[in-house]
């Protein structure tokens, strides 16, 4: 290997290097002290009967965090990412910006109220990150959905009692599967929103109902919560779906 080969091998090496470290850190700035705000006001409660993990969204407002957070996620480059660390990046991105929309408006008591009478709350407000604009309804089913992982369902919060309980903590690339196994089966441990078995069948999440195809249907439906829920197989069939609470999450 002559000398000058060893010197471009060098520097490519660096290169590639730092492009990797300085994309790393992009993905992660946010991470930081979104994780820091999740411990610090995200804690468990009841609300109307419903089991949940309430936020102090007044408090979490008044904290410069919060814009700290916002202001390092809307400058990473998402399509720098790689495939893992982008589904981890657009869960905790689309968790953020529903609570941004909320903190936002203190005044409202359930996300629907920020919708128009043409547009849901989840197409009527769009964040620019990295010079390109995204509604909630873009993450989800433009992204999120894409990515063929029911358990995501599990994760993404709309900021409301009935929802998957947000995690007090972020997500993050190297624990990614074991936080979405943990969230598929807090959810389904929750006999007040998740699943419920009665002397009729299973009663769940309608969540189950609205987004059936991304779980096989409802053969596939049944797969998941036996997997992720205490449920025996002599329950075999679906009955009903618990009323969805649009309340916000807030104690």
């Amino acid at each position: 290997m002559n000398t000058r080969f060893k010197v471009f091998l060098g520097l490519l090496l660096f290169f590639l290097f730092s492009l990797s470290a300085s994309m790393v850190s992009a993905a992660d700035t946010y991470a930081a002290p979104y994780d820091a705000l999740l411990h610090q006001y995200v804690h468990q409660g009841t609300k109307v009967g419903i089991t949940a993990n309430l936020v102090d969204y007044g408090a979490w407002a008044q904290d410069q965090r919060h814009a700290q957070a916002m202001d390092a996620l809307v400058k990473t480059d998402p399509f720098k990412l790689s495939s893992a660390e982008a589904k981890v990046f657009w869960i905790n991105t689309y968790n953020l910006l529903t609570i941004d929309l909320i903190v936002k408006n203190p005044d409202i008591e359930s996300i629907k109220d920020l919708g128009t009478l043409l547009q849901s709350p989840w197409k009527a407000h769009s964040w620019e990150i990295a010079g390109k604009k995204y509604t909630l309804d873009d993450i989800e089913h433009g992204i999120l959905r894409k990515m063929k992982d029911p358990r995501i369902h599990m994760a993404i919060v709309c900021a409301s009692l009935s929802c998957p309980d947000i995690r007090n903590e972020a997500y993050q690339t190297k624990t990614l599967d074991s936080q979405l196994d943990d969230q598929a089966r807090k959810f389904l441990v929750n006999s007040t929103k998740g699943l419920k078995g009665t002397p009729s069948g299973l009663m769940l999440s309608p969540i189950f109902k609205w987004f059936s195809e991304d779980f096989g249907g409802e053969k596939g439906v049944l797969v998941f919560v036996r997997k992720y829920g205490s449920i025996s197989s002599d329950d075999k069939n679906i009955n009903d779906y618990f009323d969805y609470d649009w309340s916000l999450n807030k104690p």
